[in-house]
């Protein structure tokens, strides 16, 4: 999250709050797709807030300042909860149907980000 803030911080001027904020929520989201902990997708989701108000949206970490910066820290959680429901949906597994009433599993290849032979805890 910090260099995605020195990212956003780089490539967007002070005023332009919602480009910082959709580059936090870019990492946000990647972070929450490829990690199966749902407490390190809160902390590090917590963590890129505090950052994106304290030092994008407000100067030196004040997380007190105007509540302009609060408002885009909700694109921050919807992309982290796309995130972890992208990374629920491919945990899920496929089956197919038959006519004769059994019901098969069909195959899927593994997402990109998950260990051969990884469990995830939620599915």
């Amino acid at each position: 999250m910090i260099a995605a803030a020195l990212l956003a911080a780089a490539a967007f001027p002070a005023a332009e709050l919602p480009g910082r904020a959709f580059i936090m929520a870019i990492a946000a989201g990647g972070f929450a797709v490829v990690t199966a902990d749902l407490r390190a997708v809160a902390v590090v989701t917590g963590l890129g807030m505090a950052t994106f108000v304290g030092f994008l949206a407000n100067r030196f970490g004040d997380l007190t300042g105007a509540a302009d910066g609060w408002s885009y820290t909700a694109v921050i959680v919807f992309a982290s909860v796309l995130g972890v429901g992208y990374r629920f949906m491919r945990s899920v597994p496929l089956t197919t149907a038959r006519a004769d009433g059994t019901v098969t599993p069909s195959p899927r290849p593994p997402h990109p980000a998950v260990p051969v032979g990884y469990d995830p805890p939620f599915g």
